[in-house]
């Protein structure tokens, strides 16, 4: 049995244990849906990422996402109706084991920092190819945070050098 759980932990970048998981998923985003329905089927485990629901809206996504109960959210940052950033601070209020993974078009500061608050578990920008998205969502599944490459240090300063009339600095 150890033989076998090394072998598949060889096989998959996450550890053997995760690369057993399998991610429920709600998308908000019609186009991350698409993106990750193809890169899930032709990934080396088409089976392990499930979109249980989708939405159009974020009052749709707050009726869809606790009835699906999937174990990631993912969530557009900007909508019409609100954000997908609204949606994750409501969703994560009341339903803590559901992951948020917020995609955007935007490199925006405030966004990001947003999300980060609202408990997000990941922030990505929407450019990122679909087998990166998949990846992006197992590790989310396993309880990793998750931030674009392009994003992390705008955050890592942030930090480090907080504003005075920031609210998030205190």
């Amino acid at each position: 049995l150890a033989s076998a759980m090394a072998a598949a932990a060889a096989l998959h970048p996450l550890d053997a244990f995760e690369a057993r998981l399998v991610a429920r998923i709600v998308a908000m985003d019609a186009h991350a849906a698409d993106s990750l329905r193809s890169a899930a089927l032709a990934a080396d485990d088409p089976d392990d990422l499930i979109i249980v629901g989708e939405a159009a809206t974020a009052g749709e996504a707050l009726r869809r996402i606790p009835a699906a109960a999937p174990d990631v959210a993912l969530l557009d940052a900007r909508l019409p109706d609100g954000s997908g950033i609204d949606v994750c601070r409501e969703i994560r209020s009341s339903h803590e084991n559901i992951r948020c993974l917020i995609l955007t078009s935007y490199d925006d500061d405030e966004a990001l920092f947003a999300a980060v608050m609202a408990g997000a578990s990941g922030y990505l920008l929407k450019q990122i190819g679909g087998n990166s998205l998949v990846e992006g969502i197992r590790q989310v599944t396993a309880g990793r945070s998750l931030l674009d490459p392009a994003v992390t240090e705008k955050l890592l300063n942030r930090l480090r050098n907080p504003v005075e009339a920031d609210p998030l600095a205190s």
